[in-house]
């Protein structure tokens, strides 16, 4: 999770992260913030992921959890 972490405090540098963290968390995580946030997160892990699983990652958790499921360990 700290990796997924560090990506997310790349991608949101002033913000404050943590496990819990979120779409909507802090005015940064908006819409576009958050497409921007998946994909590094598809390139830093080289996986897909498919628009229905889009809709459902919401949060570092429902990422973590995709990932998981990819076989990426996170």
């Amino acid at each position: 999770m700290n990796e997924l972490i560090a990506l997310v405090r790349q991608q949101f540098p002033q913000a404050s992260i943590n496990e819990q963290s979120a779409l909507g968390s802090f005015p940064e995580w908006d819409s576009l913030g958050h497409f921007n946030l998946l994909l590094l997160i598809e390139q830093h892990y080289a996986v897909r992921f498919e628009p229905d699983e889009l809709a459902e990652l919401k949060s570092l958790d429902d990422i973590r959890q995709a990932l998981l499921r990819k076989g990426v360990a996170v």
